[in-house]
């Protein structure tokens, strides 16, 4: 089942956000602000796709008739195999040149961001785009995380993935989101992403607001997928012939990789230079912890 305007014109960006369930698990109120915050932006240069999993409990009955005035709003309903599933779904369908990716109980960080960020692309038309994101607490307190860096990419993800846009033909070539990774995927594309030579560009200001909620606030989990992603990143590096996934679980813990494996990395043949850049900051992380010796390893 899909629901789309057939005359409207191409936009440039496609916010894409992933639903299951929603009245099941009680989500009504934070999808509504959902539709509320795209709604408010007030850009004509951004479409909302939202790509449902063929939810049972009554779901798409409530998208159906939340977004029935919701302009430049389209609504797909099919059976996926997950989070990462529905996002390549949504990419798939999307007709803007850029993705963002929305969660469900997320939000855009200020009312005119998509603008803000509409010029920005339309100057440079970078492969991505990436801003720092707003953490909203329970208590109504906020933070912004602005701890932003390409050269963290070998460590963990350089910046949330609801505050980068990616040109939606980069995203395809790719293969979008690897499936087989359930809580690191994005993660992962952005790896490949900066191992494949894109170039980026970046913004300070917040594009999305994160309530830290969701499947990655298990650490545990995300350090298995983490190191399931580095097993297959890895595969075929020498230093890495002998490591397993549980030293890779050790090692997203610790927050630095062996010397050998980042060197072998970033001289072999063809490498980016976004990932020498992050080879070289995190050979000197490496070098600054191993002589930390109170540190717990």
């Amino acid at each position: 089942m899909s629901t789309s305007p057939d005359n409207a014109d191409a936009p440039l960006i496609s916010v894409i956000t992933a639903t299951f369930n929603l009245l099941s698990q009680g989500r009504q109120d934070s999808f509504r602000e959902v539709i509320g915050c795209m709604v408010r932006q007030g850009c004509d240069r951004a479409e909302h796709i939202i790509q449902d999993g063929s939810s049972t409990d009554g779901t798409v009955e409530f998208l159906q008739e939340l977004t029935a005035d919701a302009p430049r709003t389209r609504l797909f309903s099919e059976p996926d195999t997950g989070l990462y599933d529905a996002m390549n779904k949504g990419a798939r369908a999307a007709r803007g040149d850029y993705l963002l990716f929305l969660n469900s109980d997320d939000s855009l960080a200020s009312d005119d961001i998509l603008n803000l960020v509409a010029d920005q692309l339309e100057i440079s038309r970078p492969d991505f785009l990436f801003g720092s994101t707003l953490r909203r607490f329970e208590d109504g307190s906020e933070s912004c995380e602005k701890r932003m860096s390409l050269t963290a990419i070998l460590q963990r993800m350089p910046f949330c993935h609801n505050s980068v846009l990616i040109k939606r033909d980069v995203f395809l070539v790719l293969g979008g989101h690897d499936t087989q990774f359930s809580v690191a995927a994005d993660y992962d594309l952005i790896l490949r992403l900066l191992t494949e030579g894109y170039q980026g560009a970046r913004i300070d200001d917040p594009i999305s607001m994160f309530w830290g909620r969701g499947v990655t606030s298990d650490d545990d989990a995300t350090a298995e997928d983490y190191a399931r992603v580095w097993l297959n990143y890895y595969d075929g590096f020498k230093a890495a012939q002998s490591l397993t996934q549980r030293d890779f679980v050790r090692f997203y813990q610790r927050g630095h990789m062996p010397a050998a494996l980042i060197l072998e990395r970033m001289l072999k043949p063809g490498t980016s230079d976004a990932i020498k850049a992050a080879a070289r900051h995190s050979l000197w992380k490496t070098t600054r912890r191993s002589v930390q010796f109170w540190r717990s390893f």
